[in-house]
């Protein structure tokens, strides 16, 4: 009969002790997702350059965590990385030409356009 006791007591004690820790524990709140990215604006210094002459820096204004940046042109040349570059093109891209930045991270992504003119280096 002794021996019963024992077992029970055990038992009885190790319940016990896990109710006792498990009352303690304070059960962590599910985090929620701050990860969105929202593009606030995209903005060139210039929307009409000359080909082989002129310069325009667009920047990309963005809220959200852990952003990363990249840029796209159809025509010219992108110098530069992170929340601005540096658009040139020659004379092979007068016209209409789209810029694209797209900014992501693990759960987001999204993109915006801003149109550049390329006016004729030879043309007044």
């Amino acid at each position: 009969m002794k021996r019963h006791s024992i077992i029970f007591f055990f038992v009885f004690g190790a319940m016990f002790f896990s109710l006792l820790i498990a009352s303690c524990t304070k059960e962590e709140e599910p985090l929620t997702d701050t990860g969105d990215i929202k593009i606030l604006s995209l903005t060139a210094s210039d929307t009409v350059l000359k080909a082989w002459m002129d310069t325009a820096v667009v920047v990309v204004s963005s809220t959200g965590r852990n952003r990363e940046f990249e840029w796209y042109c159809n025509h010219g040349t992108l110098i530069g990385s992170g929340t601005s570059v540096m658009y040139m093109a020659g004379e092979c891209c007068v016209g209409l030409n789209t810029i694209t930045c797209r900014v992501f991270n693990d759960s987001t992504s999204v993109s915006r356009d801003i149109n550049i003119r390329i006016t004729s280096y030879f043309k007044p």
